[in-house]
């Protein structure tokens, strides 16, 4: 009723009692209108409030309550969880499982000899012999196994994978990591993109990665959120079932999410090529500051509806007149900046790292995990900035392919742990093969990681940092009945799971003889139980004389390994005297008194010649990324007659980069490199000195035509030659002219002569089959064809083929992957398999070696070759190790005798050998010497960056 009615009311009566009851009236309408208007001003000017409001429904109004309920109700701690009983994830009908005799190593820091029973899903009881042996009370029908002092672990744990969205065989149509349509997709989850039946997932298992975060990919600012889950295949084929969430109930069990933001060079070369923000890391500040700036703002007005709601909640008949504000798209987000997500954030580089570190303390919201995050040795203090602790997820050892991957250092999870940053290693995959988790944990460990804490780097770390170490990532009763049984010390060279379990499930079925059968023992030194911190620290230098003495063993050449005759001998030493970069003696050597040069103790370790690297890009591309610091890609060529057209890798060789110097310092002195190219035909290429400055140094150049290289294959197809059969039909047109019409200058002529080996990238078998047709058709005609296989994925299914041929192959990978729909056939072995590719060839007696797939990884050559040997069920032994990356390429590629005999482990030579000081194949053995490589001064205690 308006005021001047009222009044109007109140002069058309003339009782003085209805005067009075008017004007009480007057007052009390005045009185409620300037209350209701104080609670609209200062309660919230935007929740307008109504009686029995036609604005939004009664239902509307009581979802907006739940949803105040729901922010407002205090999660559950699972720090505090009390002893878990059973698992969700329990399968009925699952055997319990006694594992005695056990070497425990929890996860946590405790290593002893005990008993684990595993029922119900969960570690049910755990005996410590060095506190008690009291026997396990078991039924009837409970499995027990007794492990003969086996190492037993949790179960890894990744915490950076595409299994499942990125699906092997790499295909367009299970092609799912990247919704790059926009920077900004974080309400995309990878849960409703996971492929259950990729293959990696059981392949990676089969490493004893029992738990994945499964997480969109890093082309997006924010790419979405990820989807954690056990790597167990379920029969329901469910995604929902696989997920770790699985069964918990929310009221007692922390129900997690994960998301994932990349900051730095993908996003930026994502969006360039659309010629959209952000095409600087500008851009990608502001559009952060944005996003952020917009969920802070419905975070506030959240807050405001359900502070004004609760202030209302007395007076049934009162609510407030507009929906309880959200928006499906910031669903994500929000979980974020209210603490129930755990931020997981692609970043390389110091200045993007702080950036990010800038952001959350802007906004008030947590960064559980940096990934990848090389350059974080460099600023721990800026890292301890942020309002949380912040798990730092990286590789050990992966480094080089972009600017910001380029100042890594080995020695990152070191520098980190011991500023008190806890360190994650993860994989990356596909990017590294994450079935082999554990070697990149044996490899942090390798370069000065604590022993315990590299266990723990891919246990409790990421465990904790995923916010599930309530249950996962230690073996603890009440835990999660994931455990692997490994062959040898997880941290040894080519440690493999015999049997990995998830939710109490055995995953492999392995029989219970070979579980406890003899161990496979591990090339683990007694150094390598030494702490760390007591270990001798050497420092890098450089001299022209050195002895070198107390050898265990020299690899000379094919034919001659000399060793002592009696080991048990004190007397009897083995040494090696360098004069001026000379080898002047070599076995039982008299050392003279009168002014020694420094004398090296190898206290028993190897002395190898120096390595060959077959496969990579060393002395072309220092950043793979950036254009500016490669050769450059040879013009494709669709019409081979001329010489001229044919592009020799020596004309391109920058010498001194990092990529080289990593690889001398490991004892890689000669690199086999061909021109880069996106065609069939790459070129021409060298073999080098990796230790060399220029190509005027003395002799730096040990074969300037290698071999000719070739590329079939699908990832080799292109607008000139769109398919496998034409690439093939070209190769076999120009070297059958070339044997029609020889001529002595052409490199097709000398390849059909024999006179310069044909060295072909492939990986399929038909495509292997085909050149070696081609082979033999070529030697019907009068031709020679040398035909090398580099990559052979598949390889193994021909090896009689192969053999009868007289066809080399430099298997690279060495551990190869059905990544491509055209090599799928993978031998992956044990536990999957009982073979692998590398042990099916050599039976066959076919040519093999080991190449260089990632530049990066070059320095692991030696260790590639010692996994081989390890894995090979006895058939190969350390002789067979040394060929695969040493006399077996010599021979394979026919390099200069004459050249490669002026240097080695002959006396007069010059010397061209890495000393180890333990045997190499242990991965605690460091290089104690390098000698030769292209230089005349001898490296002693070389340090890897």
């Amino acid at each position: 009723m308006l005021k001047n009615d009222v009044i109007q009311s109140f002069e058309n009566h003339h009782d003085k009692r209805i005067k009075k009851y008017l004007n009480l009236f007057l007052a009390l309408v005045i009185s409620s209108s300037i209350y209701t208007a104080y609670i609209i001003r200062y309660t919230n000017t935007s929740n307008k409030i109504t009686q029995y409001s036609s604005g939004i429904s009664y239902e509307t109004y009581n979802y907006g309550l739940s949803k105040c309920e729901e922010i407002k109700r205090i999660k559950p701690d699972n720090n505090h969880i009390q002893s878990r009983t059973s698992n969700p994830r329990f399968v009925p009908g699952t055997k319990d499982i006694l594992l005695k005799n056990a070497r425990i190593l929890d996860g946590i820091g405790q290593d002893f000899l005990g008993d684990v029973l595993l029922k119900n899903g969960i570690i049910s009881e755990i005996t410590n012999y060095d506190e008690k042996k009291n026997d396990i009370n078991v039924n009837d029908d409970t499995v027990v196994i007794d492990l003969k002092k086996k190492f037993v672990t949790p179960g890894l744990i990744d915490m950076h994978s595409h299994a499942g969205v990125s699906s092997w065989p790499y295909l367009k149509g299970t092609d799912d990591v990247n919704e790059e349509t926009d920077p900004l997709t974080p309400f995309v989850r990878a849960k409703d993109a996971l492929n259950p039946s990729d293959p990696a997932i059981r392949i990676i298992s089969s490493g004893g990665v029992t738990t994945s975060l499964i997480i969109p990919g890093s082309g997006n600012l924010m790419g979405g959120e990820g989807y954690v889950i056990k790597m167990r295949n379920v029969s329901t084929l469910s995604v929902d079932d696989m997920g770790i969430n699985y069964g918990i109930n929310p009221s007692e069990e922390k129900e997690w999410r994960w998301l994932k933001m990349a900051c730095g060079e993908n996003p930026k070369k994502v969006y360039r090529f659309q010629n959209r923000i952000p095409t600087t890391r500008l851009g990608e500040g502001w559009l952060f500051r944005k996003k952020f700036q917009e969920v802070r703002t419905l975070f506030r007005k959240q807050n405001d509806w359900c502070d004004s709601a609760s202030k209302l909640s007395s007076n049934n008949n009162v609510q407030l007149d507009s929906p309880f504000p959200e928006d499906l798209q910031y669903d994500s987000l929000m979980a974020l900046f209210r603490g129930d997500a755990k931020l997981n954030i692609h970043c390389y580089e110091t200045h993007d790292l702080e950036a990010i570190i800038r952001h959350s303390l802007e906004f008030n919201f947590t960064i559980s995990a940096l990934h990848h995050a090389l350059d974080a040795y460099r600023i721990p203090d800026v890292i301890k900035r942020a309002n949380s602790q912040i798990t730092i997820a990286t590789f050990s050892d992966n480094w080089g392919y972009k600017k910001e991957a380029f100042q890594a250092s080995t020695r990152s999870p070191k520098i980190l742990a011991d500023a008190g940053i806890p360190v994650a290693l993860k994989s990356d995959h596909p990017v590294t093969n994450a079935q082999h988790l554990a070697f990149e944990a044996a490899k942090a460990h390798h370069y000065g990681l604590d022993e315990k804490l590299s266990i723990a780097s891919i246990t409790s770390v990421p465990a904790r940092a995923l916010g599930l170490n309530h249950r996962i990532g230690q073996i603890t009763i009440g835990y999660d009945a994931d455990l692997v049984v490994w062959d040898s010390h997880p941290l040894s060279l080519g440690a493999t799971p015999l049997e990995v379990y998830i939710d109490g499930i055995p995953q492999f079925d392995t029989p219970n003889s070979v579980l406890s059968g003899k161990s496979k023992g591990s090339k683990r030194s007694s150094a390598q139980n030494e702490p760390i911190k007591n270990k001798v620290k050497r420092k890098e230098r450089i001299a022209s004389s050195v002895i070198i003495n107390n050898i265990g063993k020299i690899f000379v050449n094919k034919d001659t390994i000399i060793e002592p005759k009696n080991s048990s001998v004190k007397d009897e030493n083995i040494s090696i005297i360098i004069k001026d970069g000379l080898v002047e003696c070599i076995g039982n050597c008299v050392i003279s008194n009168h002014n020694p040069p420094e004398v090296i103790d190898l206290n028993g370790g190897y002395v190898l010649p120096g390595m060959i690297a077959v496969g990579g890009s060393l002395g072309l591309i220092e950043i793979g990324q950036e254009p500016s610091t490669t050769d450059g890609f040879v013009p494709i060529i669709n019409y081979p007659d001329s010489e001229d057209q044919v592009i020799k890798a020596i004309d391109g060789l920058k010498f001194g980069g990092k990529h080289l110097e990593a690889a001398y310092k490991a004892g890689v002195l000669c690199s086999i490199t061909s021109p880069l190219s996106f065609g069939v035909i790459n070129g021409i290429s060298v073999a080098f000195r990796t230790g060399s400055y220029t190509v005027l140094d003395e002799e730096p150049i040990i074969e300037s035509e290698t071999a000719l290289h070739v590329q079939i294959g699908v990832s080799f197809k292109n607008a000139y030659i769109p398919s496998v059969s034409s690439q093939i039909g070209l190769l076999r047109r120009t070297l059958l002219r070339a044997v029609f019409k020889p001529t002595t200058r052409n490199i097709y002529s000398k390849v059909a002569k024999g006179l310069v080996p044909l060295a072909v990238h492939t990986d399929n078998k038909d495509e292997i089959a085909s050149l070696i047709k081609l082979k033999q058709q070529i030697s019907n005609h009068g031709g020679d064809l040398r035909l090398i296989i580099i990559g052979g994925t598949e390889a193994h299914l021909i090896a009689e083929q192969l053999s009868k041929n007289n066809v080399s192959v430099v298997l690279s990978p060495s551990r190869p992957v059905p990544n491509l729909w055209t090599a799928k056939n993978v031998l992956i072995g044990s536990p999957i398999t009982n073979t692998t590719g590398i042990e099916i060839l050599v039976k066959h007696k076919v040519k093999v070696a080991i190449g260089v797939h990632n530049s990066a990884w070059t320095r692991n050559l030696v260790w590639d070759a010692g996994w081989a040997v390890t894995n090979s069920n006895g058939l190969l032994d350390e002789k067979d190790a040394v060929a695969l990356i040493s006399w077996n390429l010599e021979e394979i590629f026919n390099l200069n005798r004459k050249k490669l005999n002026k240097q080695g482990l002959s006396k007069g030579n010059i010397a061209n050998f890495v000393a180890y000081d333990g045997n190499p194949f242990d991965l605690n053995t460091k290089v104690r010497l390098v000698a030769g490589g292209g230089r005349k001064d001898i490296l002693i205690d070389p340090i890897q960056d």
